[in-house]
């Protein structure tokens, strides 16, 4: 994948092959270039698409935005049946209560009910038309229906959106992100050597915390303490103090020559 920002783990790798995001009868291409780019962003590329219009247009070139692969790879197929019949297990999503009263899942919700199947055979989240959205016959036909909780029913969320939450969701929910930097976290020594240290400066410019150097390096300690400082960090902390010392120091040979002169 170019220009991918993190590793994926190997369960989320197979997952991304068998998960396919279905547009049943799209009909904005603007929409079509909006979610191939979102799916993209959320390391997925399994398209399908049913009856689409004419997809070499400007706006799904200008919506897609160095996504235009995944519409190249999409899969286009005629009608809904046979974007389903090799899938062995299917969300179909909806905006709005239907007659049969349909059990509905949060995105998350229908991301674990996947997740096993995704695994080892194709699956398939469903989106209906940015009109009407999925026909009941067609909801029918998944194993379960899932929906995006909204503050208010109207405006309801446009195509691409409701794919982008679903994407990014599955993404997360599936992948789990291996960190590209490790922490070098400094050692407790490594700490005791700064306060020794702090100390040294602070009495070499003659500070005397109010209630006494002890309970001013105790308010340090709680400060630090609820950082994860880096041993790079507690190095830099004392190159500081030895800059402020350097310039005392510089600062003091001053005074002393200026002293002897007058003297």
């Amino acid at each position: 994948m170019q220009n991918q920002r993190l590793d994926f783990d190997r369960q989320f790798k197979k997952i991304r092959e068998n998960l396919h995001f279905i547009l049943v009868h799209p009909e904005s291409q603007g929409n079509i270039g909006a979610v191939a780019r979102a799916l993209k962003t959320s390391g997925f590329k399994k398209l399908i698409l049913v009856n689409p219009p004419e997809l070499d247009h400007a706006d799904v070139r200008k919506m897609a935005h160095r996504s235009i692969d995944i519409i190249k790879n999409a899969k286009i197929v005629s009608s809904f049946d046979e974007a389903l019949e090799n899938m062995h297990f299917v969300v179909g999503t909806t905006m709005r209560t239907r007659q049969h009263n349909y059990a509905l899942f949060s995105p998350h919700e229908a991301g674990s009910r996947l997740m096993s199947t995704a695994l080892e055979h194709p699956v398939a989240i469903v989106f209906g038309s940015e009109r009407n959205g999925l026909t009941n016959v067609e909801l029918s036909k998944c194993h379960i229906q899932s929906t995006i909780a909204t503050a208010t029913q109207n405006p309801s969320l446009n195509l691409s959106q409701a794919v982008m939450i679903y994407a990014h969701q599955f993404f997360v929910s599936f992948n789990t992100i291996k960190k590209n930097y490790n922490q070098d976290l400094a050692k407790q020594k490594e700490y005791v050597k700064f306060y020794e240290h702090l100390v040294f400066s602070l009495e070499k410019v003659n500070f005397i915390p109010r209630d006494g150097m002890e309970q001013f390096i105790i308010r340090v300690r709680r400060l630090f303490g609820r950082l994860e400082l880096e041993s790079r960090d507690v190095r830099m902390m004392h190159k500081l103090l030895q800059i402020f010392e350097t310039r005392i120091d510089s600062l003091e040979k001053v005074n002393t020559k200026a002293n002897d002169e007058i003297y």
